[in-house]
């Protein structure tokens, strides 16, 4: 049991760490209100300061985990469950952040937040009707508020829409002229829209505001290189390195902008730094992969191929890209147990089911393949490389009927492909066996 000095002692130190926190002095801060709360772990109030201390700090699990403390301690505290929210949506955490704003709804249907935070949740599920109902139920309570258009500018620009968007977000500076990240997202959705200067403009608007914010100084690096300004390009991630020496990021970027100029040991070096820094940092082993493959190492390429699987999880996008890098290294039955998972992903991809085709060529297993191409054509009945590789596979195994049925449905598709018109001409000719591993390797190299 405590002592009467002991909770005096807890007092002072949660006063203090409220000094600490003003000052700047995070970590401090933290530290004292630990050490107040073990003494008395049933002040809510601590909880709820130990959270937004450790969310300042961009520690925003062990946040959320003070916030449900403090909220167990005092379910009807409307501020705690709506940060409890906020953290909720950082982490990914949809549904049960809609659940702590839709509670706080039934404590206090007055409540603007509760609303205005649920535009994020429901834009992240892509249930942006719901999304944009909530920014007009806000409404009721507050005529008008910074945070609610650029949440719903969010959502605009998850669709698409990028001109309501940029309205959005125009309106959030019209309200708030410094608030952080208006102007850098309206560069993005100008950047999407095709107009790049533009989008400079207000890359250099938010800039002005925020010198320090690294995803801004980043994300502009990459429009400039996608516009062959490749020294000013550098000129961002070297200003983010001087403000952060270790920044995974910035050092990722000058790898890939040292590809763009063709320096792959500067490129591998500084991609080797982004693992030194951050092992797990997605993207840096696929990266050393290329390189080493362009260098004729395919074994060392599979071998980032397959590190960089480990951590690709359910990302369609990223798991296509590996498949394919395996396939370029040599490693087909790799690549079809990744392509194997991404038509369990996604079913109706008809590319992803052609890339396992491919796979099952590569590996001469002519039938497998020839039922993945089959299925592809199901879902894409336009796909003339599928039709081309499904004409060689039927060659290959003597089925050539069926292979002049196929070519012929190709070159009606693309009558002007090279490929495809010489096969059509030189169908029966033997041998054509070995031109389908050419015409795999073509397929990778295109990427289709």
């Amino acid at each position: 049991m405590s002592t009467m000095n002991e909770w005096t002692d807890a007092e002072v130190r949660a006063e203090r760490a409220r000094s600490l926190y003003d000052s700047g002095r995070l970590a401090e801060a933290a530290a004292e209100l630990r050490a107040a709360i073990e003494v008395n772990p049933h002040n809510a109030s601590w909880l709820f300061n130990l959270g937004l201390t450790l969310e300042a700090m961009d520690d925003v699990t062990r946040a959320g985990e003070a916030y449900e403390a403090a909220v167990k301690l005092a379910p009807d505290d409307v501020e705690a469950l709506n940060c409890l929210g906020v953290t909720m949506n950082r982490q990914g955490r949809y549904a049960e952040a809609l659940a702590c704003f839709e509670r706080i709804e039934q404590i206090d249907p007055t409540y603007e937040p509760c609303y205005c935070n649920r535009i994020v949740s429901y834009a992240e599920l892509s249930q942006h009707d719901k999304a944009e109902v909530m920014f007009y139920l806000a409404r009721l309570f507050k005529d008008a508020c910074p945070l609610c258009s650029f949440n719903i500018g969010n959502s605009f620009y998850a669709q698409g829409d990028y001109d309501r968007a940029i309205d959005c977000w125009r309106e959030t500076l019209r309200l708030d002229p410094s608030h952080p990240s208006g102007n850098a997202r309206i560069a993005d959705a100008y950047w999407a829209k095709g107009a790049p200067a533009t989008a400079r403009e207000y890359f250099e608007c938010e800039l002005a505001l925020y010198p320090d914010d690294a995803d801004t100084r980043l994300d502009y690096g990459d429009l400039l290189i996608e516009q062959g300004r490749l020294d000013a390009a550098e000129a961002q991630y070297r200003a983010v390195l001087a403000h952060d020496p270790e920044h995974a990021a910035a050092y990722f970027s000058l790898g890939t902008l040292e590809l763009h100029r063709g320096r792959l040991e500067e490129a591998r070096q500084h991609f080797q730094f982004v693992l030194r820094i951050d092992a797990t940092y997605p993207g840096a082993h696929a990266r050393l992969g290329q390189i080493m493959l362009h260098r004729g190492r395919a074994e060392r390429a599979a071998g980032h191929f397959l590190s960089e699987l480990k951590r690709a999880g359910d990302d369609a996008r990223a798991l296509a890209e590996l498949g394919q890098m395996l396939l370029q290294a040599g490693r087909p039955r790799e690549a079809r147990n990744v392509f194997r998972r991404l038509v369990r992903l996604s079913p109706s991809d008809a590319q992803g089911r052609h890339h396992l085709a491919v796979c099952c060529f590569r590996m001469d297993r002519m039938d497998e393949g020839i039922a993945h191409c089959r299925r592809a054509l199901k879902l894409r009945p336009d796909y003339p490389l599928a039709l081309y590789n499904l004409a060689l596979a039927h060659h290959s195994t003597g089925r050539d009927a069926r292979a002049r049925r196929y070519i012929a449905r190709a070159l009606t598709l693309a009558p002007r492909e090279p490929a495809i018109r010489r096969l059509s001409r030189r169908l029966g000719i033997r041998g054509i066996r070995g031109r389908l591993g050419w015409a795999v390797r073509r397929l990778v190299g295109r990427g289709e």
